[in-house]
C-alpha cells in the first residue's frame, strides 16, 4: 500500500501550539501600540516589537523540525511551508485591513472634528442672527418712543426690516451650504464604510477558501488528513464520554498500479475522483470520507458497530463493482478491497486504524474485491496452519 505522509510526523499539534503562543503576543504587541496611540500600525512597528521579545525569539529560532524521512519527510516540509504560508498570507491580509480600518476611523475623527467645528459655528452664528434681529426689533421700538416724525418712523421701520430680511437671506444661504457639505461628507463616509465592508467580505471569503483548503484533498474533495486527526480524535472523545460507538473502514482501488501504468497518471487520478464520487453517493452523510493518501481511503461511521461496517462495507463494494468506469469508450475495471475495524473503550486512533488495514491486507490476500473485519483477522490468526 502507499506510505501516506503523516501529520503526527511534524509534531503539528507542537507547531500550532507555537503558532497561538506567537499570536498572543503579537496580540500583545499590537495592545501596547494602541495604548501608544500609534494610529498607523504596520509590520516594521510590530517587527521592532517582536525583536525586544525574548518568548518569540527562542520560538522562532528553536523550532524543531520532526519530520519522517524520504518522500515523507518532503511532503511534511511541504505542508508545513503551505501552512506557513497560509498563515503569513492572512497576516498580511489582516494587517492590510487594519491599515485600512485605522484610516477610515482617522477619518471618521476628522469627519466629526469637523462637524462639530462646523457645529459650533453654526452656533455662534445663530446667537449673531438672533442678536442682530434682537438690535434691529429693539431700534424699531426705540424709533416710536423717540419724537419723530411718521415719515422719519416709516424710513427707519423699513430700513431694519430690510436688514432682518437680509440677515434671514443669508442665514439661509449658510445654512444651505452647510447642509450640502454635510451631505458630502456623509456620502464620502459612506463610501469608505462600503470599501470596508467589502474589504472584509473579501477576507472573509479568502479565509474560508484557505481553511477548506487546510482540511480537504485537492484532486478528490474529499476531507484530508489534517481532517481526519480532528475527526478521530472526536470519535474517540464521543466515545469514552458518550458511549456513541463507530466503525472505521480502509478501502483502497483494487490493481491501481496497472491502472497508472496501463493507462497513464491522468486516467490514475480521474479513477481516484470517480471512487470518490461513488463513495459520497454510496454512503450516508453524516458518514466521514477522507483521502489518506494515495489510492487509500478512510471512511468513519459514526453510530455504527462492526455489523453495521460490515453490511455498510460490502454494499459500497458491491455498489462500486457494478459502476461503469470508462476513458475514452474504453471499460476499465474499477473495484475496492477494504478493511473494517470498531472503535474501543481505551484504545486510539492508530489502534483502530492499525486493525482495519489489517483486515484490508487479509481481504487483497483474499483476492481483492472483497472486505473483511478484524474478526476475521482473528479467525484467520486462531486458526490451524
Amino acid at each position: 500500500m502507499t506510505q501516506a505522509f503523516d501529520l503526527k510526523d511534524i509534531d503539528l499539534a507542537g507547531f500550532e501550539e507555537k503558532v497561538y503562543v506567537i499570536a498572543a503576543e503579537v496580540l500583545d504587541i499590537l495592545k501596547e501600540l494602541s495604548r501608544e496611540n500609534q494610529k498607523q500600525i504596520n509590520s516594521k512597528m510590530l517587527a521592532e516589537k517582536m525583536t525586544l521579545k525574548t518568548s518569540l525569539k527562542e520560538l522562532l529560532v528553536n523550532y524543531d523540525d520532526k519530520t519522517s524521512n524520504g518522500n515523507s519527510e518532503n511532503n511534511g516540509l511541504k505542508e508545513r511551508a503551505d501552512y506557513i504560508n497560509s498563515l503569513t498570507n492572512r497576516n498580511k491580509e489582516l494587517e492590510e485591513f487594519l491599515k485600512q480600518t485605522i484610516q477610515y476611523l482617522a477619518d471618521i475623527e476628522g469627519h466629526f472634528s469637523n462637524e462639530l467645528s462646523s457645529q459650533q459655528l453654526k452656533f455662534r452664528e445663530d446667537r449673531n442672527f438672533e442678536n442682530e434681529i434682537f438690535s434691529n426689533v429693539d431700534t424699531i421700538k426705540q424709533s416710536f418712543k423717540a419724537p419723530h416724525d411718521l415719515g422719519k418712523i416709516k424710513m427707519e421701520v423699513l430700513n431694519k426690516i430690510d436688514s432682518i430680511s437680509k440677515g434671514i437671506e443669508k442665514k439661509r444661504e449658510q445654512d444651505i451650504q452647510r447642509l450640502k457639505n454635510t451631505e458630502r461628507t456623509l456620502k464620502e463616509m459612506g463610501k469608505q464604510m462600503n470599501e470596508i465592508k467589502h474589504e472584509a467580505d473579501e477576507m472573509r471569503k479568502r479565509s474560508q477558501a484557505v481553511e477548506y483548503e487546510s482540511c480537504h484533498d485537492a484532486l478528490t474533495g474529499l476531507y484530508n488528513r489534517k481532517a481526519y486527526e480532528d475527526k478521530i480524535a472526536e470519535t474517540i472523545a464521543n466515545l469514552e464520554r458518550y458511549n456513541v460507538p463507530a466503525s472505521m473502514i480502509i478501502c483502497d482501488i483494487d490493481f491501481f498500479k496497472k491502472i497508472n501504468d496501463n493507462f497513464g497518471h491522468k486516467v490514475g487520478d480521474l479513477a481516484l475522483k470517480k471512487l470518490a464520487e461513488l463513495l459520497k453517493e454510496r454512503l450516508r452523510k453524516n458518514d466521514f470520507i477522507y483521502r489518506y493518501g494515495g489510492e487509500e481511503f478512510v471512511i468513519i461511521l459514526p453510530h455504527t458497530d462492526i455489523k453495521g461496517a460490515l453490511i455498510a462495507g460490502e454494499g459500497v463494494r458491491s455498489y462500486i463493482d457494478k459502476s461503469v468506469f470508462s476513458y475514452k469508450d474504453q471499460k476499465i475495471p474499477l473495484t475496492i478491497s477494504a478493511g473494517i475495524s470498531s472503535f474501543k473503550k481505551g484504545c486510539d486512533g492508530s489502534n483502530v486504524f492499525e486493525k482495519a488495514d489489517e483486515a484490508l491486507y487479509l481481504a487483497k490476500k483474499s483476492g481483492r474485491n472483497k472486505v473483511k473485519t478484524e474478526n476475521d483477522v482473528a479467525a484467520e490468526e486462531a486458526s490451524p496452519k
